[in-house]
């Protein structure tokens, strides 16, 4: 009999979810993140930049929705009755890296999805994989379609994401939907990111 997701996730921190959100949601969605990027461009910039000079946007009205929208489904994955916090979304260009690391306490669980790519000079098949060192220090790899995501602990668990090493005019977008569970220790101070609820600017702007 299979584990389900919920289990597994209780027990590892992680579970990987097929058809996390609808493809055709997905083809929505990445194409109005490329409009943004040609639009309305925000690298991000400052200490806090985890990919310096890519473009992403934190509570974006559309990914916004995509949190709200997901949130039965985390919660049936996870076990957990949870709380938005804020969503993020980035479109990776080609030599962008995501340096291992630990997320602050408004992503006490969160959902990276798959939103879209264009790749070039890469291998075919091939997906830019997220990696996650799970609760044995043993390195997990997961390629995923889109609409595909990982749901992990991101306060317990180190994940990253190595070069992305495709050609020029490449890109990959992943849409990150944060949440805080809300019977635990961050629920009150850090429900919506501290923001008035989803769709507000954030905190301290």
């Amino acid at each position: 009999m299979q584990e389900k997701s919920s289990d597994f996730f209780k027990t590892n921190k992680y579970v990987h979810v097929k058809n996390l959100l609808p493809v055709d949601l997905c083809h929505i969605a990445s194409q109005y993140a490329m409009f943004q990027l040609e639009q309305d461009f925000e690298p991000e910039t400052g200490q806090t930049a985890q990919v310096p000079g890519t473009h992403s946007k934190y509570g974006d009205l559309l990914m916004e929705t995509l949190l709200l929208f997901s949130t039965p489904y985390i919660e049936a994955n996870t076990g957990l009755k949870l709380i938005p916090s804020y969503s993020y979304y980035r479109v990776y260009k080609p030599g962008d890296e995501l340096h291992k690391h630990k997320d602050r306490p408004a992503c006490e669980v969160t959902a990276t999805v798959t939103l879209g790519w264009g790749y070039r000079d890469t291998q075919e098949g091939w997906k830019w994989p997220i990696l996650i060192t799970d609760q044995n220090q043993e390195q997990k790899s997961f390629s995923c379609d889109l609409g595909d995501g990982v749901i992990y602990r991101g306060l317990d668990l180190e994940h990253w994401r190595e070069p992305f090493n495709a050609g020029e005019g490449s890109f990959h977008i992943q849409v990150f939907l944060h949440y805080v569970d809300a019977d635990g220790p961050y629920a009150k101070d850090h429900a919506f990111d501290g923001r008035k609820g989803l769709g507000y600017p954030e905190p301290g702007k």
